[in-house]
């Protein structure tokens, strides 16, 4: 007899119901609570309780391999966006895979003040809430104002990562601006300074006038223009024209002869200190040595020859401006050239005489009109050109010799590259080996000084006696005189010390952040530097490989002597479904928060204009944006609910590492059906399970079905691709495999093929059970990195035998579920069994596809005929003729060789052909009509297969069009042929 009692003990909100069945007991769990997939139930409180159960702290236990990670930290000022909601899965799929191998995991958080960025932020916020400037309050006040805005908006960020149900450890979060941060980068400026590597010197920067500061080489953006173009510049009431070059002769001392240059600003001739040739240029060979005279200044200057030149561009003479372009600045070094500044911080000339104090662009249209007065403008042409503007103000940047602060990187680079050739610091993909070796063997020293407010104020100090001046690098005034006074021989007291008022670039605070966050400089004593570093994996853009992980390195072999991580993992840029980088001027941003709630047309609409008037958006930025929804959503009439598990399988359905990532909202919603798909064969477990009765025997794994054996054959295949691609970061592969396993093999096949064996045969419906709560919890597992909250929902409500005759996971010494290995499901590997069933399988989906192209509803339950002569497929399908018969639909299943008008047939392959009747009236015009309409379609396959044929095909495109275009258009190309096929087996 079966005996039945309730057990209120297991984990959770669940209430168990437990059977005994022979020798084995059977747990029932509490049903779902909703009939479909509700995203917004399924996350509510899911991540509170999460961190209330410490889930994300690491263990103080040394006895598990060590597994940590740093969060690249993203701006204080950001929200999340595609892009970080990418990167942030990525990690988060990995350190949650780690822990559940068993590994003892850090996973860091952290924001990053950002200077630049916070600084524009919050001076925007002043001026329009209070109608203030940073220079009308001071920079102590600011600074202060900084600080408030950072508490009150500053961790909007850390709450939205909550959202996407991300696994840091909050109890460790830092902040690049906290105290312990800023003596670290204090320390570091410090010992690098007494090493030697941190200097001081003049030379020509990136000088954003809108920004009164320098800027890193990453934010210029450097804009390609083919034609001549009017822009619109912060500061200027009227459009500038970019895209011309102008010819201008200068005169050769005391001869009559002239030398024509050629100049796209020509501005700069102001501060010409030289006219440069290609040596082997005939036409100017004789000039060289000789001088030309400046026409505005009552001097000459030289005509070198240089093998830089480029003898085809423009009239193959170029002017040498050292102090404002970082080429002549280097030929200037060369020749020995004086160094002559015609443009101040302001955008003002300067050093000029009459043209002093005109902006740089009113300055141009004088000069160019004086020059055209004097006979020396010889021609204005259209040039196509480029651009360098700052990513943050949109100003043209201007190069402007200034005192700052570099760090050497030439031996630091040496040492980067090495480690790197010789695979003690690996690169995936390794496509960008190449990249990190072209940056390491660039001998160009870092600019690390900024000229912003808000940041790592330099702690270096001007220490001065009289005339005689040293800059000392120390932390604080008294120590700054006491070095100084070793080297300008006086007592501290008599020394004058002034601090330097500019900040660290942020990349240097960022730069030591791996090291810095887990307790340097304090390291001897923090139990986190000793266990957690160097980090396991440094995951982040492909965009800042040189930017910041290079500054990693460096920073770390020197300051730790240790690399900061020993594999770095670089992930593409996010951009839409046609292939464009995601960007507030495109109007594609797309925000992930809207993704997983949805929201309506009205509402997207209201967001942009809202932030427009907050100035995080121009007019045209808010019309592309506005044109961009109505293009691409308004059919849905907004962005539909997605929920966050459907986000962010989606985000990692595409290959990370690619250059680019694309995502598609449709296909995100996609998804969430998937979730709905998963939802519902829980469900369908648990009614089947109800439906078991007593059954007195055993069940054995000889008593596994066809379809049971199947099933776990094709389990054990997508163990084996997941925990491959996830080992080779191939996230893209790993969700193929589980979409394919669980949406299509076992919900849409093996579920089907269950019914009969609950509804008719005990034993079989044992069997079944079995299979079933092995399969779905072994899927659910490997699926549950990916979707974080739907696998923590339903896992513990899956029935489970306590002895599966299957498999049986070990959770309980670990808080977390263990994640499935390949090689405890390979004794299921059966590819003869899987070769035998796709067979089948095939026949029954071409029964389905006749069935659907005629028009033959389930209701009327036709009978199938086969024609073959293949006996194997006979026997085959004779010993599950029930599950073929339910999977098709179909009400009887004969072998004959000849068939009337009633029967249309299709092609299975050259032995087999399958014949499905034909029930009712007018079964000729059924028949001519969906051949018709077949024939039809395979002529616009046809057609439009050639087209892309012939398109793929050409020269034109294979040289032109993105390697990632193309990669996308083959796979097109494969689909149609493959459609193509298929089709062609139905006439």
């Amino acid at each position: 007899m079966l005996s039945v009692y309730r057990n209120y003990v297991v984990s959770h909100r669940n209430v168990n119901w437990r059977f005994i069945c022979g020798s084995t007991s059977i747990v029932l769990k509490e049903n779902l609570p909703a009939t479909a997939y509700k995203p917004e139930l399924v996350e509510r409180n899911k991540y509170k309780k999460w961190e209330e159960s410490d889930l994300f702290t690491p263990e103080n236990s040394s006895r598990k391999p060590i597994f940590s990670m740093v969060l690249p930290p993203p701006n204080v000022t950001g929200k999340l966006h595609l892009g970080h909601a990418l990167a942030c899965t990525v990690q988060d799929v990995i350190v949650r895979r780690q822990r559940s191998l068993g590994h003892n995991v850090l996973w860091l958080p952290g924001t990053d003040h950002a200077g630049i960025a916070t600084q524009g932020v919050v001076e925007k916020y002043l001026k329009s809430t209070q109608n203030i400037n940073r220079h009308e309050i001071g920079r102590e006040n600011f600074v202060k104002e900084v600080w408030k805005w950072k508490e009150k908006y500053g961790n909007t960020i850390y709450d939205q990562l909550r959202t996407l149900g991300v696994s840091l450890d909050w109890s460790r979060q830092t902040f690049t601006m906290d105290t312990k941060h800023t003596n670290a980068v204090n320390t570091a400026f410090i010992r690098l300074f007494q090493k030697g590597l941190i200097y001081r010197k003049k030379a020509l920067v990136n000088w954003c006038n809108a920004l009164k500061s320098t800027v890193s080489d990453i934010e210029v953006d450097n804009i390609s223009i083919n034609e001549p173009k009017d822009i619109v510049l912060p500061g200027y009431d009227k459009p500038v024209k970019f895209g011309l070059i102008y010819n201008f002769a200068y005169k050769i001392y005391d001869s009559n002869e002239e030398i024509v240059v050629s100049t796209t600003m020509p501005e700069t001739m102001l501060g010409d200190t030289a006219i440069a040739i290609h040596p082997s240029d005939n036409r100017y060979k004789h000039l060289v040595g000789k001088k030309a005279v400046h026409p505005f200044r009552e001097n000459t200057i030289p005509i070198i020859a240089d093998d830089f030149v480029d003898m085809d561009f423009g009239t193959g003479a170029v002017k040498i401006t050292p102090a404002h372009s970082k080429v002549d600045y280097d030929i200037g070094k060369h020749h020995h050239l004086p160094l002559l500044q015609v443009i101040g911080e302001d955008g003002r000339i300067i050093n000029s005489g009459k043209f002093d104090k005109l902006h740089r662009y009113e300055c141009r249209q004088v000069l160019v009109q004086t020059l055209d007065n004097l006979g020396l403008l010889k021609q204005v042409n259209p040039h196509q050109m480029t651009l360098p503007t700052c990513s943050r103000t949109g100003d043209v940047i201007e190069y402007l010799p200034k005192e700052q602060w570099f760090l050497s990187c030439s031996q630091l680079n040496e040492k980067a590259s090495e480690y790197v050739k010789n695979g003690k610091l690996r690169i995936e993909p390794e496509k960008f080996i190449k990249t990190w070796l072209h940056w390491t063997s660039d001998d160009r020293d870092w600019c690390i000084s900024r000229q912003l407010w808000w940041g790592h104020q330099i702690p270096a100090y001007k220490c001065s006696v009289e005339k005689d001046v040293i800059w000392i690098a120390a932390s604080d005034e008294a120590a700054a005189k006491i070095q100084a006074s070793k080297y300008l021989r006086t007592l501290p007291d008599s020394i004058v010390t002034e601090r330097d008022t500019d900040v660290l670039d942020t990349w240097f605070s960022s730069g030591i952040y791996p090291f810095a966050s887990l307790g340097w400089p304090d390291h001897h004593e923090n139990e986190d530097y000793k266990r957690f570093y160097p980090l396991s994996l440094m995951a982040t853009g492909h965009d800042i490989l040189g930017f910041w992980v290079n500054r990693m390195v460096i920073l770390g072999l020197e300051l730790t002597g240790k690399l900061p991580f020993s594999n770095v993992l670089l992930h593409g840029i996010i951009c839409d479904t046609k292939g464009a980088k995601m960007s507030k001027s495109k109007g594609n941003v797309i925000d992930p928060i809207d993704i997983i709630n949805g929201i309506s047309m009205e509402k997207l609409k209201e967001k942009a204009e809202d932030m427009h008037k907050q100035g995080v958006l121009t007019k045209d930025e808010v019309k592309k944006a506005l044109d961009y929804h109505k293009t691409n959503f308004s059919g849905a009439k907004g962005i539909p609910e997605c929920g966050v598990d459907a986000l962010r399988f989606t985000l990692l359905s595409q290959d990370i590492k690619s250059h680019f990532v694309s995502f598609d909202v449709y296909q995100c919603h996609a998804n969430k059906l998937f979730c709905n798909k998963i939802w519902q064969s829980i469900k369908y477990m648990q009614l089947s399970y109800a439906k078991l009765k007593v059954y007195e025997g055993s069940i054995t794994q000889e008593d596994l079905t066809h379809f049971d054996k199947w099933i776990l054959s094709r389990l054990s295949n997508m163990v084996e691709i997941v925990n491959r691609s996830m080992d080779a970061y191939d996230f893209h592969l790993a969700t193929k495999a589980l979409r394919t396993f669980i949406y299509n093999e076992f919900c849409d096949i093996y579920l089907e093929a269950t019914k009969p064996g609950f509804d008719d045969n005990v034993k079989m419906g044992y069997a079944h059970a079995h299979t079933l709560s092995a399969v779905l919890n072994t899927s659910l597992r490997s699926l549950a990195p990916f979707m974080v909250y739907i696998t923590d929902e339903l896992i513990p409500k899956i029935p489970a035998f306590e002895n599966n005759i299957i498999y049986n996971f070990n959770d309980a010494t670990c808080k977390y579920l263990e994640f499935p290995k390949t090689e405890d499901f390979e004794i299921w590997k059966n590819e003869s069994l899987e070769k035998q069933t796709n067979r089948l399988l095939g026949a029954i989906n071409l029964v389905r596809e006749l069935k659907g192209l005629y028009n033959i509803s389930n209701k009327s339950k036709p009978s199938i005929s086969v024609k073959t002569l293949d006996e194997s497929l006979v026997n085959d399908i004779e010993n599950i003729k029930p599950v073929v018969l339910h999977l098709t639909r179909c009400s009887d299943l004969v072998y004959k060789k000849d068939h009337n008008k009633n029967y249309v047939r299709g092609i299975l392959d050259k032995d087999t052909e399958l014949f499905i009747e034909i029930v009712g009236d007018n079964i000729e015009n059924t028949i001519l009509s969906a051949r018709n309409r077949l024939e039809k379609k395979i002529k616009k396959i046809e057609e439009s297969l050639s087209k892309l044929e012939e398109k793929c095909s050409s020269t034109h495109y294979l040289n032109t069009v993105p390697e990632w275009t193309q990669i996308l258009d083959r796979e097109k190309l494969l689909t149609k042929k493959q459609e193509l096929q298929h089709l062609q087996r139905l006439i």
